[in-house]
């Protein structure tokens, strides 16, 4: 058997992961036409730790709802993994979106009722992860974040910052290849924001 040089496999490890081509993204409010994306072009290679910045309304909740295949382009195609997402049925999209793609958001949305652990668990049963698996997994991830002591705490009885934490061990239950954060420290003092950031940069 050949073997692969150190050059091929630092090639096959940083492959793109996401690729989009002529993006465009329109809306149609009482006949005005709002362009949101114009054309974007952009390859993302696996490792790679990128922030979109820009004021509001530029368009970077709309680039997140497109790259995450949570909404469907007016012009252009999105490639996950070299995956044209258009040509996905609903059933292969929702298979995407569990296992290729965390989502971590300004808002946490973590299930009030839920604790941190169950939030952390619910998208492995989703997965199709066995109960015993999924909470040793969500042990170890909210262990990652540092609220392994809180696992049987709710929403309710924690700060934004810790719920942002769960959050992120939510986002890798089921060990993404692509996470996408959606303004995950908007909500947080500087201090806090800058610990999330830290964890995020850790686990990239």
């Amino acid at each position: 058997m050949e073997q692969q040089s150190p050059q091929q496999s630092d090639a096959e490890k940083r492959r793109v992961i996401i690729r989009t081509v002529g993006l465009k993204k329109s809306y149609i409010m009482k006949g005005v036409v709002t362009e949101a994306l114009r054309g974007v072009e952009v390859e993302i290679v696996t490792g790679e730790f990128i922030s979109v910045m820009g004021p509001s309304g530029s368009g970077k909740s709309t680039f997140f709802n497109m790259i995450g295949a949570l909404d469907s382009p007016t012009v252009g195609r999105v490639f996950i993994d070299e995956v044209d997402v258009a040509q996905l049925t609903a059933e292969e999209l929702a298979y995407l979106r569990c296992h290729n793609i965390g989502y971590i958001f300004q808002s946490y949305n973590l299930i009030k009722y839920m604790t941190a652990l169950e939030n952390v668990t619910t998208p492995m049963a989703f997965g199709g992860v066995m109960p015993d698996e999924a909470r040793e997994r969500g042990m170890e991830l909210l262990d990652i974040v540092g609220l392994k002591d809180r696992w049987h705490h709710r929403p309710i009885e924690m700060s934004g910052g810790q719920q942002q934490r769960v959050a992120i061990a939510r986002s890798l239950a089921n060990q993404p290849s692509v996470l996408l954060c959606d303004e995950p420290t908007a909500n947080l003092d500087l201090k806090t924001g800058q610990e999330i950031l830290e964890i995020l940069q850790r686990l990239n």
